[in-house]
């Protein structure tokens, strides 16, 4: 056993090689492996070069058929609308008429947009005063049980002032509920 105090003798390892010392004006040995290598890769350019050169001194040949008759490619796009359009007619009068631009009949619906629904009147009381900032009318409608108070802005008579009251809204982050209400 060892004494205390005292410890064994470290013994090298296995796996590591111990290389003597190289000296720096030494010329690098070719072995075995380094040869084969280089009379390969000499074989294989060899092997390339000539099939290079043969394949360059023969000319391409055609491929026909001696009894078809010679084929004609074309290099550029084909457009046949140049000639085909100044030959065709339209019938113009077709009896379709054009539809009426003019709303004959008054129209019964309304649109008008929702800004918010609140359960606390406080709330809707706020909405209302945004929107009012904004420079938009609204107003604030209860439900039928009291307990939601709606937000809304118009009706509006053009679909114009409907976008434009939909984007004030939008760039102030308050999200629009299109709604389409039958005429009193």
């Amino acid at each position: 056993m060892a004494k205390a105090g005292k410890t064994p003798p470290r013994r090298p390892s296995a796996t590591r090689r111990e290389a003597g010392p190289q000296r720096e004006d030494a010329t690098p040995t070719l072995n075995r492996s380094h040869i084969q290598g280089f009379v390969a890769g000499c074989m294989a350019s060899l092997v390339v070069g000539i099939g290079i050169m043969k394949s360059g001194n023969e000319a391409p040949v055609a491929l026909q058929n001696p009894e078809s008759p010679p084929v004609e490619i074309e290099t550029g796009p084909r457009f046949d609308f140049y000639t085909v359009l100044p030959n065709q007619e339209l019938d113009l009068n077709s009896g379709i008429e054009p539809a009426s631009l003019e709303n004959t009949e008054p129209d019964q619906t309304q649109y008008i947009l929702q800004v918010g629904s609140f359960r606390q009147q406080d709330d809707a009381d706020r909405r209302r005063g945004e929107l009012a900032l904004l420079g938009l009318e609204a107003t604030i409608e209860s439900g039928d049980s009291g307990e939601w108070y709606r937000v809304v802005v118009g009706p509006f008579d053009r679909r114009s002032d409907m976008a434009r009251a939909r984007s004030l809204a939008a760039q102030a982050d308050m999200d629009t509920l299109l709604l389409r209400r039958e005429a009193p």
